[in-house]
């Protein structure tokens, strides 16, 4: 317990810099996505074109998400674009057909925060690639890497250009003593952390955590944006059999 008190503290003393909050001044980090990275991140947009949480392709018909950011949508009034790092310059465009929330996910405590979007047609695989699912067992430490369109500033709106930001697999244990007051860290979630002024912002729910060219996570929740405290994502792992399920279920309609 001392050891977890030494390093919370530390993170809190990062919080301010000369009396002033991080919230009001930091930027999250990040570098602008090569093209390939594209291909397989999906944008989730409402009617208006407007980016709301990210996804990834995970088969012809499907895209992969954080449940907080489909639960009672309506897919009439939503967009896929996938295909492009650029929002403003290519991508092409997919109409939703279907939602699929996990059956145990959990609003409050944003457990099991995983959800499928079905499209209306197939992903033009010329232009997009399968992002495949896997079930790697994340240790403490492992570099994952971020890929989202998240705003670059606290207050500010999504980005049109897609950002990447690698960053290491923080500590279990430390993440669930420094989230405590938020909600419980479980084990079907893992956290990153690197320093302030880098980290998830508004608009990264739902988009992918890779290893390699492997899907292992889904950004879910934190305190926003990158001001000293973990982010926390969906574990891909226990719901691999889950979404091919849904994947060969389709296939048997087709």
């Amino acid at each position: 317990m001392n050891k977890l008190c030494h390093v919370f503290a530390v993170i809190l003393s990062l919080i301010s810099i000369e009396k002033v909050s991080a919230i009001d001044f930091r930027i999250v980090g990040g570098s602008k996505a090569p093209e390939e990275y594209g291909r397989f991140h999906a944008s989730i947009q409402n009617v208006t074109g407007h980016h709301v949480c990210g996804g990834a392709v995970v088969s012809k018909w499907f895209v992969v998400t954080a449940a907080h950011c489909v639960q009672g949508a309506n897919p009439r009034f939503m967009n896929i674009v996938a295909g492009t790092n650029d929002l403003d310059h290519g991508g092409i465009r997919y109409k939703v057909a279907s939602i699929i929330v996990y059956d145990r996910y959990n609003s409050t405590s944003r457990e099991h925060d995983i959800g499928l979007l079905k499209t209306r047609r197939p992903f033009d695989l010329r232009f997009i690639s399968i992002l495949e699912p896997r079930r790697i067992k994340l240790k403490e430490g492992n570099e994952v890497t971020l890929v989202g369109f998240g705003a670059q500033k606290p207050h500010g709106s999504s980005s049109r250009k897609m950002y990447v930001l690698e960053l290491p697999v923080f500590s279990q244990e430390i993440c669930e003593y420094a989230m405590r007051y938020s909600r419980p860290v479980t084990k079907g979630m893992f956290c990153t952390f690197t320093k302030i002024g880098e980290g998830t912002c508004h608009g990264d729910s739902g988009s992918p955590l890779i290893k390699g060219k492997e899907l292992v996570g889904v950004v879910s929740w934190g305190i926003p944006c990158a001001v000293g405290f973990p982010d926390v994502h969906t574990r891909i792992s226990p719901y691999v059999e889950w979404i091919q399920g849904h994947i060969r279920q389709h296939f048997c309609y087709v």
